[in-house]
């Protein structure tokens, strides 16, 4: 990769050292201090920037072990207080989870059975969609899913997921599993930078590395602000953490204002 284009955390380092003045000047901040910020900027771009994070499936074959885990529960501060168990590990770098199903199959997009609604409005519909019209279907199907969540069906469960926890709680009853069932999960990954490289080098990325350089720099300086150097210089860190912050947090403003995905909005 050319010296602008870091494809490494190492060739990210460097580069932003560089914007910096290096080697022309001194940058007094230590190599593990940049490293750590170096986490901590694509820490902050995976929480917020769009291309941070990917929505992926996640695929978890139910086990005897699971369903046994998932109907327990555990004693909250030798109280009389417990708390069940209700939850499947996931696995790390999961920021949240969006739905999960349990039953997957042909039957959960057109039901075998003659009677049923869905069944009865795809074989009515079906000519329209075929020609072009297929608003009623759509709308009448966005009304059967608010259906099935409101009676958490089989199709879409209510969950609650903590990203520091780990854990996906789904709140159904576990008998209706059998070991050899899978639960399907929709679920919002942070990107790696480490496999996908190009990361490195997006350009708010680097911008935000260069400013915490910077911040830094500025910190470690002020501690002796105000001394004068040999040849009349005279160290000036608190301007340079100023500058910094101020770097900071336009970048940060462009980020949430500029490249956050926004929350969807609710209609009906």
């Amino acid at each position: 990769m050319s010296a602008t284009r870091p494809a490494t955390k190492t060739e990210l380092r460097d580069y932003a050292l560089r914007r910096l003045g290096y080697p022309t000047i001194d940058i007094n901040v230590a190599t593990t201090q940049l490293d750590d910020l170096i986490e901590e900027a694509i820490d902050y771009y995976q929480e917020y920037h769009y291309n941070g994070s990917y929505k992926s499936w996640i695929k978890i074959e139910v086990t005897d072990a699971i369903i046994t885990a998932a109907k327990s529960s555990d004693q909250l501060n030798s109280g009389p207080w417990y708390e069940n168990k209700e939850y499947v590990d996931l696995p790390p770098n999961v920021m949240s989870v969006n739905r999960v199903f349990t039953q997957i199959g042909a039957s959960s997009v057109i039901p075998g059975n003659i009677f049923n609604i869905k069944y009865q409005i795809f074989l009515n519909d079906i000519y329209s969609m075929t020609h072009g019209q297929i608003l009623h279907y759509f709308m009448t199907s966005q009304y059967l899913e608010t259906l099935d969540w409101i009676t958490n069906n089989n199709g879409a469960r209510r969950i609650r997921f903590n990203e520091h926890q780990a854990k996906l709680y789904v709140d159904f009853d576990w008998d209706e599993l059998q070991p050899g069932d899978f639960l399907l999960v929709e679920v919002l990954m942070r990107q790696n930078p480490e496999t996908y490289t190009g990361m490195y080098n997006d350009n708010w990325l680097k911008d935000y590395v260069e400013a915490l350089f910077q911040q830094q720099w500025g910190r470690n300086l002020s501690k002796y602000d105000g001394i004068q150097m040999l040849g009349g210089v005279t160290l000036n860190g608190r301007q340079i953490l100023e500058d910094a912050s101020t770097f900071k947090k336009d970048l940060e403003t462009t980020l949430r204002e500029t490249y956050e995905i926004p929350p969807m909005d609710l209609i009906g």
